[in-house]
């Protein structure tokens, strides 16, 4: 009982080392990370650019510069990777600090919440741009360029994921997973003793 205390009040020091570790890592493996989020994120708005103001999405270093037309005073529209999905390195942190766990499974967990949250930032991406293009591009008779309902929903889905992108999305996948595997677990032990027991 006293170890499962101890082991409680590690969760938060282990916490701070695997962030700062964390950090340090994304923040060199960033330009990897930026070009498969631009990959599929800026195939994405180009196919949904149905004004087709987007020219073009690259990734330089840990920037994602996004050219499209009529740019506001000439100028593109430059996102900073390491600020635009900070959730990766809260994501790590809360999966490496939690005590007791083997490397294995922890590792499956691991991959697999990059795995689902590489979608939620590709999302993010996108609208992020689309709610970009509706507040700085106006028609020739001053209306959104895009219809009211779009314009609105597009405004109202990026502060959303602005609020829980950061913290609530990573704790969320991060629970789920612990959850799930940890029943999981606690099933398989059932259905085997149950079959032990019908064996004999």
């Amino acid at each position: 009982m006293k170890g499962k205390k101890i082991n409680k009040w590690l969760f938060f020091p282990r916490f701070l080392i695997y962030f700062i570790i964390a950090y340090l890592l994304w923040h060199f493996t960033a330009p990897i990370a930026n070009k498969a989020l631009t990959f599929l994120g800026g195939n994405l708005v180009v196919l949904f650019d149905k004004v087709e103001f987007t020219k073009a999405i690259k990734a330089v270093g840990k920037y994602i510069v996004v050219a499209y037309e009529p740019a506001k005073e000439g100028k593109n529209l430059v996102l900073d990777y390491k600020g635009f999905t900070f959730n990766t390195v809260f994501l790590i942190a809360l999966i490496m600090a939690v005590p007791n766990i083997n490397y294995k499974l922890r590792l499956k967990i691991l991959v697999l919440g990059l795995v689902i949250l590489y979608p939620i930032q590709v999302s993010r991406l996108v609208i992020y741009i689309f709610n970009y293009y509706c507040q700085n591009i106006r028609r020739k008779d001053g209306t959104t360029i895009y219809p009211t309902f779009t314009h609105n929903a597009i405004g109202y889905a990026n502060r959303v994921l602005i609020r829980i992108d950061g913290q609530i999305i990573p704790i969320l996948i991060w629970a789920s997973l612990f959850y799930y595997y940890k029943w999981h677990k606690v099933l398989m032990k059932k259905r085997k003793a149950r079959t032990h027991r019908e064996s004999k």
